[in-house]
């Protein structure tokens, strides 16, 4: 099971991250917009250099609740059915391990994420310090966005790989559906002893895939090539694939 969340970076650390990332983005770009508060974050710096730059460029959000971000920052959308390419993604991620592969999905959107970032030819992932781990895993458990209909035997699945896993529940506990209308599936699996984490989140992540009605994990592996990191003591690291 998780371990107790360390302290979050702050509202004003994300922003500055943000921004860090919104000075990444060139005129006439497309840009994967990610969800969650590092993300959204980002978004509000972007729409600040487009209302006071005069900054060019289309955006995809990867959420419903970053599409209401984006158009209150003045944010220009557009859809995959006008491209097929992004030119440049920022997200956030719920864990990042030294390889840089990502765990996430916690938001609730980790399809829209991962189409969004599979297409992308550079993710950058801005995150707070408390989302660094040795190992994926560490804190949160793989999210699994599934069909309704094979929620019970995917569940099934998991528990037979080892996992204890269940449905994600709002707090009135009816069933979490992501913005797709699919449940979502927090599985969690036993950690080799004394290394607490995933062992190999490749062999997972394949494993999972074959499971009928999976449609899609939050492992995020070998995506990412940058990470922008807000440390609590106010500094940010840059790390490099």
């Amino acid at each position: 099971m998780p371990q107790t969340l360390p302290q979050a970076a702050s509202p004003a650390q994300l922003e500055k991250i943000g921004a860090i990332a919104a000075a990444m983005v060139e005129d006439s770009q497309v840009v994967g917009l990610g969800s969650g508060r590092a993300a959204q974050a980002f978004v509000r710096q972007l729409g600040r250099r487009i209302v006071q730059g005069g900054l060019q460029m289309m955006g995809i959000p990867t959420s419903l609740a970053t599409t209401r971000v984006a158009r209150t920052a003045n944010v220009p959308l557009t859809t995959l059915e006008n491209v097929a390419r992004v030119d440049i993604a920022v997200d956030g991620a719920d864990e990042v391990d030294p390889q840089l592969n990502l765990l996430k999905g916690g938001g609730g959107d980790l399809l829209r994420e991962k189409v969004v970032a599979s297409i992308s030819r550079k993710l950058i992932i801005v995150v707070g310090q408390e989302k660094l781990v040795p190992r994926l895993g560490t804190r949160f458990p793989v999210f699994i966005e599934v069909v309704r209909f094979a929620m019970p035997t995917v569940i099934r699945a998991l528990v037979e790989m080892g996992a204890t896993a269940a449905p994600r529940r709002n707090a009135d506990q009816t069933l979490f559906l992501t913005d797709n209308g699919n449940p979502l599936v927090h599985a969690y699996f036993s950690p080799h002893p004394g290394a607490p984490g995933l062992e190999n989140p490749a062999r997972l992540e394949e494993r999972l895939a074959g499971i009928p009605g999976v449609i899609e994990t939050g492992l995020f592996l070998g995506m990412a090539g940058e990470v922008l990191v807000a440390r609590f003591d106010g500094m940010v690291d840059h790390l490099l694939k």
